[in-house]
């Protein structure tokens, strides 16, 4: 099939659209991540045709494009451009009602890293007596999901990270987490973390809802320190 099939496809889209047009228009649609598989069960298209579709629709939005096509969590969502991120920041909040305290970003971050962990190796990692508030608080905001329990005495809950948290920090695997060696000695996870932290609100980069949006994913085993 060659490119010009490829691109103008029937009854997908009207005479005049092609395959990038009609991936923007479904990511710009969706507000959310969408992966190969639920691109194939949109489109009827295999891999290779949806591959090339977006590698030209992210060429088409270059430039001085308002919109940028983001691989992250495992698929592509639609985002904004840094280019205009000082206007895109007077129509969202300054002031990052969601944003994460420092106690959740620490607690995320060793999370992030160790995982899957229990609430008593997080608790002797921070050297706090209860982790458990910030654990709720970054399983309500879906950052965050059980991982199963720790075959010891008690059965403890384990922890673990979610797709939500890769979307948050704008990661497309944990492997994408940056390097502890690169910030020193020491346990610096949440420095680590803390400079993925988006600037803008996470209504701003990665659209409305885009935690609602997120599912949590199944829980992966963290990179090594």
């Amino acid at each position: 099939m060659s490119e010009a099939e490829l691109f103008h496809q029937t009854p997908l889209w009207e005479e005049g659209g092609d395959l990038p047009g009609a991936l923007e228009a479904l990511f710009t649609a969706a507000g959310e991540v969408l992966d190969l598989p639920r691109l194939r069960e949109l489109t009827g298209l295999g891999d290779g045709a949806l591959t090339l579709g977006i590698e030209k629709l992210q060429e088409r939005l270059q430039g001085s494009s308002g919109l940028r096509l983001l691989e992250v969590a495992g698929g592509w969502r639609m985002a904004t451009s840094p280019l205009y991120r000082e206007l895109i920041a007077k129509l969202v909040t300054v002031t990052r009602s969601g944003r994460l305290t420092p106690a959740q970003i620490e607690t995320l971050a060793i999370i992030a890293y160790r995982q899957p962990i229990t609430i008593t190796e997080l608790n002797a990692m921070r050297g706090v007596t209860s982790s458990a508030n910030q654990v709720k608080s970054l399983m309500e905001r879906q950052l965050i999901v059980p991982a199963g329990r720790k075959p010891v005495v008690g059965r403890p809950m384990m922890y673990a990270t979610t797709q939500a948290f890769l979307l948050h920090f704008g990661l497309k695997n944990l492997h994408d987490l940056p390097r502890l060696a690169d910030f020193g000695e020491g346990r610096l996870e949440a420095e680590a973390l803390a400079s993925l932290e988006p600037p803008l609100p996470e209504d701003g980069l990665f659209g409305a809802g885009a935690m609602d949006a997120a599912s949590p994913s199944q829980p992966h085993e963290g990179p090594e320190a």
